[in-house]
């Protein structure tokens, strides 16, 4: 399986999952005009990715900013991750936040509460 990688720009994420190294990272802002346009080959990776994962899956988010129709687009991403878990693999979201941003780290605790995933929380002082 080929790595997805997806360079971050000043409205959309950047994206590293690469399967043999194990990586699975998004990063940045993510605000695009159309998020369903952008985040459709993210999903279309991620479900290639499901039909054979790696026993451990550590999906790390370390966003500074998005929108709720990004917000959307996450969910999406973690009922995929979920569906990993449900085949008998271990998958762990890694949420880092800014220790100044007491929104994204309350962003990670809802999504936590959405999906049967465990969430590791991580205070960073800067991206």
């Amino acid at each position: 399986m080929d790595p997805l990688s997806i360079g971050a720009t000043e409205v959309t994420p950047g994206i590293n999952f690469d399967k043999q190294l194990n990586k699975f990272l998004m990063f940045g802002k993510s605000f695009p005009e159309e998020s369903k346009r952008f985040f459709t080959p993210i999903l279309v990776w991620l479900e290639e990715y499901v039909k054979s994962p790696n026993e451990i899956t550590t999906f790390e988010f370390r966003m500074d900013y998005y929108n709720s129709s990004t917000s959307t687009m996450i969910l999406e991403m973690l009922y995929v991750l979920e569906r990993i878990q449900n085949k008998g693999k271990q998958v762990t979201i890694v949420w880092n936040y800014l220790a100044t941003d007491d929104d994204m780290l309350d962003a990670g605790h809802e999504y936590s509460e959405m999906v049967k995933i465990p969430f590791e929380y991580n205070e960073i002082e800067d991206y």
